[in-house]
């Protein structure tokens, strides 16, 4: 019986505090290994074709004057705080191994329709979280597009009316399918000349 019972919470408080910070700090170094480039390239079958993908290398995020090398996780991974970063790490782990051992990719033929149904639920995903992956790197309110088209747009993004992926599509992956759920918003060239899918009015 411990005397001093005050003691006692001290002690309990103290340990849940040292296995919290471990567990915190476990997982946080889990995250960043798990996201690296390197794991998401070599860790299962259908990352090793995404990443010899002549259009993920040449893509606008790979290839490009200013050195920015964005990776799997950087666009697949929010990290607006650890809990959503480890919650959507381990449930995109599990669900992609089962993926993986189950759906039959290695046959071409399987992976290019289960590609087309991916984007959908990627751009969904993305669209539901206000592209948040796109704004770690992206300041909205200091881009300014040259076209009016373009502008038209920001402006809508600046007001909460659309979101990057409404417009900015392909960036990585190449051109699979058009998606019938694209917000139409003002045609602009300027992602015609780097590889985005534009929506269009017209």
């Amino acid at each position: 019986m411990f005397r001093r019972p005050w003691l006692l919470v001290v002690v309990l408080l103290g340990v849940g505090a040292v296995i919290g910070a471990a567990a915190i700090i476990a997982s946080t170094v889990s995250n960043r290994l798990t996201g690296s480039e390197a794991f998401c390239s070599t860790s299962c079958h259908t990352m090793k074709m995404q990443a010899q993908n002549p259009a993920y290398g040449n893509s606008p995020h790979r290839a490009n004057a200013f050195g920015v090398l964005a990776g799997c996780s950087d666009c697949h991974i929010p990290t607006n705080n650890w809990f959503i970063e480890t919650y959507t790490h381990v449930t995109s782990g599990i669900r992609d191994v089962i993926a993986e051992m189950t759906g039959g990719f290695s046959d071409p033929a399987v992976w290019a329709k289960r590609r087309i149904e991916l984007r959908q639920e990627v751009l969904a995903d993305m669209r539901r979280q206000k592209s948040v992956t796109c704004r770690k790197c992206h300041e909205a309110a200091a881009i300014q597009p040259p076209s009016e088209a373009g502008r038209q747009s920001h402006a809508l993004l600046l007001a909460g009316q659309a979101t990057c992926v409404d417009c900015h599509l392909n960036t990585f992956h190449g051109q699979i399918a058009p998606s019938a759920s694209l917000r139409r918003l003002p045609a602009s060239p300027i992602g015609r000349r780097d590889g985005h899918e534009q929506a269009s009015t017209r």
